[in-house]
């Protein structure tokens, strides 16, 4: 079983990210919330806010297309699914594991896509708008890991980002990702 962060790991960019560019484009009156949307990254960036609360506040627009959110992001992914890493889709198998703090409703499309059943990430609620538990990062990975997967053993951790540094330091092998160049890291050479 191996393991892999999702944004800017195994798909080039971040999808969250992608996700609200794409409803700000393809819904223009949520224009009008600007000021909101600046704020909101003003408080994040001052440390002010945490991720889970920024979440929410970013993707407050989520519950009015409740009803329509799978076609939404199923549109959403028939644009970006290009963004997969080719390194990815030659080595992908059945048992991976993908491990994301991306909003689980912005992911499941694109993890059907790919076959994978084996996924875990933040438990947002597309009804109230709210993440239920905590934002799937850092330490986080791996009490969700841990809850999923009791006793399993990663072979390796794949992540773009030493915030993953929880999820590599209980895999047997750690994998750096910077686009598409994988470099084995040793865990204890971190902090």
């Amino acid at each position: 079983m191996v393991g892999y962060d999702f944004d800017k790991t195994i798909y080039k960019r971040d999808s969250s990210t992608d996700f609200f560019i794409y409803m700000i484009f393809s819904r223009p009156y949520l224009l009008l919330f600007l000021p909101w949307f600046l704020i909101v990254f003003m408080l994040y960036g001052l440390k002010l806010m945490g991720k889970k609360r920024t979440k929410e506040c970013l993707f407050f627009f989520v519950p009015w297309h409740k009803k329509n959110i799978d076609k939404i992001v199923n549109k959403f992914w028939a644009k970006k699914a290009n963004g997969i890493k080719e390194w990815y889709a030659r080595q992908k198998k059945e048992d991976d594991v993908i491990i994301s703090a991306s909003l689980g409703f912005i992911l499941k499309p694109i993890m059907d896509t790919l076959n994978i059943k084996n996924w875990i990430a933040t438990n947002y609620s597309v009804e109230t708008g709210k993440i239920y538990g905590e934002n799937c990062y850092g330490e986080e990975k791996v009490v969700q890991f841990n809850k999923m997967f009791a006793g399993k053993k990663l072979e390796a951790f794949y992540s773009d980002s030493l915030s993953d540094l929880p999820m590599m330091r209980i895999s047997a092998q750690a994998i750096l990702v910077d686009g598409n160049n994988l470099k084995e890291i040793k865990t204890e050479d971190y902090k």
